[in-house]
Protein backbone atom coordinates (compact mmCIF):
# COMPACT_ATOMS: atom_id res chain seq x y z
CA UNK A 1 0.00 0.00 0.00
CA UNK A 2 1.87 2.99 -1.40
CA UNK A 3 1.25 5.39 2.33
CA UNK A 4 1.14 8.78 2.61
CA UNK A 5 -0.17 9.09 6.25
CA UNK A 6 2.44 10.81 8.15
CA UNK A 7 -0.28 11.46 11.18
CA UNK A 8 1.79 9.54 14.00
CA UNK A 9 -0.19 11.34 16.83
CA UNK A 10 -1.57 10.30 20.00
CA UNK A 11 -4.89 8.39 20.20
CA UNK A 12 -8.24 10.30 19.23
CA UNK A 13 -10.41 10.67 22.13
CA UNK A 14 -13.56 8.50 21.85
CA UNK A 15 -14.79 6.04 19.82
CA UNK A 16 -15.59 6.36 16.02
CA UNK A 17 -18.71 4.33 13.99
CA UNK A 18 -17.54 3.44 10.56
CA UNK A 19 -20.43 6.04 9.03
CA UNK A 20 -22.61 8.87 9.71
CA UNK A 21 -20.63 10.22 13.11
CA UNK A 22 -19.14 13.56 13.07
CA UNK A 23 -15.97 12.82 15.70
CA UNK A 24 -14.75 15.62 17.61
CA UNK A 25 -10.79 14.97 17.34
CA UNK A 26 -8.11 17.30 19.08
CA UNK A 27 -10.27 20.31 19.44
CA UNK A 28 -13.79 21.54 18.48
CA UNK A 29 -12.72 23.23 15.38
CA UNK A 30 -11.63 19.67 13.90
CA UNK A 31 -14.63 17.80 13.57
CA UNK A 32 -14.86 14.95 11.14
CA UNK A 33 -17.54 13.32 9.53
CA UNK A 34 -17.07 9.43 8.16
CA UNK A 35 -19.37 8.19 5.82
CA UNK A 36 -19.33 5.74 2.30
CA UNK A 37 -17.92 5.49 -0.84
CA UNK A 38 -19.93 7.94 -3.28
CA UNK A 39 -19.18 6.44 -6.31
CA UNK A 40 -17.76 8.10 -9.34
CA UNK A 41 -18.50 10.96 -7.55
CA UNK A 42 -15.54 10.87 -5.05
CA UNK A 43 -13.22 9.91 -7.53
CA UNK A 44 -12.01 13.65 -8.68
CA UNK A 45 -11.76 14.16 -4.76
CA UNK A 46 -9.66 11.00 -4.11
CA UNK A 47 -7.28 11.79 -6.79
CA UNK A 48 -7.26 15.48 -5.47
CA UNK A 49 -5.68 14.13 -1.85
CA UNK A 50 -2.46 15.42 -0.87
CA UNK A 51 -0.86 12.27 -0.27
CA UNK A 52 3.01 13.35 -0.01
CA UNK A 53 4.92 13.29 2.98
CA UNK A 54 8.81 14.59 3.91
CA UNK A 55 10.76 13.01 6.40
CA UNK A 56 13.92 13.41 7.83
CA UNK A 57 14.59 10.25 9.21
CA UNK A 58 14.33 6.48 7.33
CA UNK A 59 15.02 3.13 8.24
CA UNK A 60 17.29 0.73 7.35
CA UNK A 61 17.05 -3.19 6.56
CA UNK A 62 19.84 -4.83 7.92
CA UNK A 63 20.83 -8.60 8.12
CA UNK A 64 22.42 -10.33 10.99
CA UNK A 65 23.48 -13.68 11.86
CA UNK A 66 19.91 -15.08 13.08
CA UNK A 67 17.53 -12.88 10.99
CA UNK A 68 17.16 -8.96 9.63
CA UNK A 69 16.47 -5.91 11.75
CA UNK A 70 15.67 -2.08 10.94
CA UNK A 71 17.46 0.68 12.23
CA UNK A 72 16.60 4.22 11.90
CA UNK A 73 18.85 6.57 10.59
CA UNK A 74 19.01 10.37 9.50
CA UNK A 75 18.09 11.29 6.17
CA UNK A 76 20.55 13.85 4.39
CA UNK A 77 18.70 15.95 2.55
CA UNK A 78 15.34 15.02 3.62
CA UNK A 79 13.56 12.87 1.35
CA UNK A 80 10.03 14.20 -0.15
CA UNK A 81 7.23 11.98 -1.61
CA UNK A 82 4.15 11.73 -3.07
CA UNK A 83 2.57 8.43 -3.70
CA UNK A 84 -0.99 8.72 -6.49
CA UNK A 85 -3.77 7.16 -6.32
CA UNK A 86 -4.47 7.34 -10.13
CA UNK A 87 -3.71 3.52 -10.18
CA UNK A 88 -5.16 2.42 -7.80
CA UNK A 89 -8.16 4.47 -7.71
CA UNK A 90 -10.34 2.71 -10.11
CA UNK A 91 -10.37 -0.42 -7.21
CA UNK A 92 -11.25 1.52 -4.45
CA UNK A 93 -14.96 0.73 -5.25
CA UNK A 94 -14.24 -2.90 -5.51
CA UNK A 95 -13.16 -3.47 -2.11
CA UNK A 96 -15.04 -5.01 1.01
CA UNK A 97 -15.07 -1.81 3.01
CA UNK A 98 -14.42 2.11 2.24
CA UNK A 99 -15.02 5.01 4.60
CA UNK A 100 -14.28 8.35 3.82
CA UNK A 101 -13.42 11.22 5.72
CA UNK A 102 -14.80 14.98 5.54
CA UNK A 103 -13.47 17.88 7.15
CA UNK A 104 -15.06 21.33 6.10
CA UNK A 105 -17.14 19.85 3.22
CA UNK A 106 -14.09 18.30 1.64
CA UNK A 107 -12.85 15.10 0.89
CA UNK A 108 -10.05 14.78 3.72
CA UNK A 109 -9.01 10.99 3.41
CA UNK A 110 -9.87 7.68 2.91
CA UNK A 111 -9.52 4.07 3.69
CA UNK A 112 -10.01 0.64 2.16
CA UNK A 113 -9.67 -2.42 2.91
CA UNK A 114 -10.50 -6.16 1.51
CA UNK A 115 -11.13 -9.22 3.55
CA UNK A 116 -8.60 -12.40 2.21
CA UNK A 117 -11.31 -15.13 2.87
CA UNK A 118 -8.52 -18.14 2.94
CA UNK A 119 -6.84 -17.03 5.72
CA UNK A 120 -9.17 -14.46 7.34
CA UNK A 121 -6.36 -12.27 7.14
CA UNK A 122 -8.13 -8.25 6.52
CA UNK A 123 -5.36 -5.94 3.96
CA UNK A 124 -5.56 -2.26 4.56
CA UNK A 125 -4.47 -1.35 1.12
CA UNK A 126 -4.78 2.43 0.99
CA UNK A 127 -4.77 5.19 4.24
CA UNK A 128 -4.56 8.20 3.42
CA UNK A 129 -5.05 11.99 5.01
CA UNK A 130 -4.77 14.91 3.40
CA UNK A 131 -1.67 16.84 4.43
CA UNK A 132 -4.00 20.23 6.05
CA UNK A 133 -5.59 18.01 8.79
CA UNK A 134 -2.60 15.66 9.36
CA UNK A 135 -1.84 15.07 13.40
CA UNK A 136 -5.22 15.77 14.58
CA UNK A 137 -6.05 12.02 15.14
CA UNK A 138 -7.95 11.48 12.03
CA UNK A 139 -5.09 8.97 10.65
CA UNK A 140 -5.62 6.67 14.38
CA UNK A 141 -9.62 7.29 14.03
CA UNK A 142 -9.35 5.67 10.07
CA UNK A 143 -7.69 2.54 11.54
CA UNK A 144 -9.52 2.22 13.90
CA UNK A 145 -12.77 1.93 12.09
CA UNK A 146 -11.09 -0.40 9.67
CA UNK A 147 -10.05 -2.79 12.88
CA UNK A 148 -13.55 -2.42 13.96
CA UNK A 149 -14.63 -3.70 10.77
CA UNK A 150 -12.25 -6.27 10.08
CA UNK A 151 -13.72 -8.10 13.56
CA UNK A 152 -17.24 -7.61 12.38
CA UNK A 153 -16.23 -9.42 9.40
CA UNK A 154 -14.66 -12.45 11.50
CA UNK A 155 -11.16 -10.88 10.67
CA UNK A 156 -7.95 -12.76 12.60
CA UNK A 157 -5.83 -9.96 11.71
CA UNK A 158 -5.45 -6.47 9.98
CA UNK A 159 -2.25 -5.93 7.30
CA UNK A 160 -0.83 -3.25 5.95
CA UNK A 161 2.07 -2.79 3.76
CA UNK A 162 4.33 0.69 3.91
CA UNK A 163 8.13 1.31 3.22
CA UNK A 164 11.95 2.42 5.14
CA UNK A 165 11.44 5.42 3.68
CA UNK A 166 7.85 6.11 5.59
CA UNK A 167 9.02 6.70 8.50
CA UNK A 168 6.41 8.24 10.04
CA UNK A 169 3.77 5.79 8.94
CA UNK A 170 6.15 2.97 10.22
CA UNK A 171 6.31 4.89 13.76
CA UNK A 172 2.30 5.24 12.87
CA UNK A 173 1.15 2.00 13.03
CA UNK A 174 3.40 0.51 15.67
CA UNK A 175 1.90 2.74 17.70
CA UNK A 176 -1.65 1.28 16.90
CA UNK A 177 -0.16 -2.29 17.58
CA UNK A 178 0.95 -3.16 14.74
CA UNK A 179 3.84 -5.70 14.59
CA UNK A 180 6.84 -5.88 11.98
CA UNK A 181 6.09 -9.19 10.09
CA UNK A 182 7.82 -9.40 6.68
CA UNK A 183 9.56 -7.45 3.84
CA UNK A 184 9.84 -7.27 0.29
CA UNK A 185 13.65 -5.94 -1.44
CA UNK A 186 11.81 -6.52 -4.59
CA UNK A 187 8.65 -5.42 -4.78
CA UNK A 188 9.41 -1.62 -6.02
CA UNK A 189 11.27 -0.55 -9.10
CA UNK A 190 14.11 1.18 -8.17
CA UNK A 191 13.69 3.69 -11.16
CA UNK A 192 10.45 4.76 -9.78
CA UNK A 193 10.98 4.24 -5.77
CA UNK A 194 14.66 4.57 -5.09
CA UNK A 195 17.28 1.86 -4.61
CA UNK A 196 17.07 2.32 -0.54
CA UNK A 197 12.95 1.50 -0.85
CA UNK A 198 12.79 -1.49 0.56
CA UNK A 199 8.56 -3.12 1.31
CA UNK A 200 7.62 -3.32 4.75
CA UNK A 201 4.98 -5.38 6.29
CA UNK A 202 2.93 -5.24 9.58
CA UNK A 203 0.30 -7.16 11.04
CA UNK A 204 -2.24 -6.42 14.02
CA UNK A 205 -3.43 -9.59 15.66
CA UNK A 206 -7.14 -9.58 16.33
CA UNK A 207 -7.73 -12.62 18.09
Amino acid sequence: MPEGLCDHVAAARGSFEPFGVIATLRKESDVIAFRPLRWPDDRASLLGLDTSFTTDRVFHLHQTNHGFKLDDAAAEPPIHKSYSLVDGVDLIPSHDWVTIAEHNHGVAGVASMTIEAWNRRAVLHHLYVTREVRRIGLGHALVTAAIGAARDRNARCVWVETQTVNYGAVQFYRSMGFEWCGFDTSLYDPSDAGVDEVALFFSRDLR
